[in-house]
């Protein structure tokens, strides 16, 4: 039986952000992608590149992951969140000013969380905007 992280492996196209309450719009998006490596990510296509470590626990409801950057301007930094993942879906809300995961898919002015949608990429192979 596949595990999370299993499903979680390769490019997935990110679909919607929404940052303390403010959507980004589909052109500050554009092509972004998270592509995931084994227990590593990278984070392509928004301006700048992010690398990490990415670790999950399915054990906890909801499930929550953790990222450690390991490159970028967010190197040393650790976020903590939580996700849900079905089918070709893959949904998290981060606290990207550190601190504990969010409880809840919540992204409110001044909370430091994040909400991402990501889809799985079906066509890969194709450049980063």
């Amino acid at each position: 039986m596949k595990t999370d992280l299993d499903r979680l492996q390769g490019s997935w196209r990110v679909r919607s952000l929404i940052v303390e309450g403010s959507a980004l719009s589909a052109g500050m998006i554009g092509e972004a992608r998270v592509v995931v490596k084994g227990d590593r990510f990278e984070s392509l296509g928004m301006g700048t590149v992010y690398v990490g470590l990415l670790r999950i626990d399915v054990s906890r409801r909801p499930k929550t992951l953790s990222i450690k950057f390991t490159r970028g301007p967010e190197k040393g930094n650790v976020n903590q969140g939580i996700y849900e993942l079905k089918g070709d879906r893959w949904k998290l809300c981060l606290a990207t000013k550190g601190g504990p995961a969010p409880h809840d898919f919540v992204s409110e002015p001044g909370s430091g969380f994040a909400i991402e949608v990501l889809e799985r990429d079906v066509n890969p192979a194709a450049p980063v905007a």
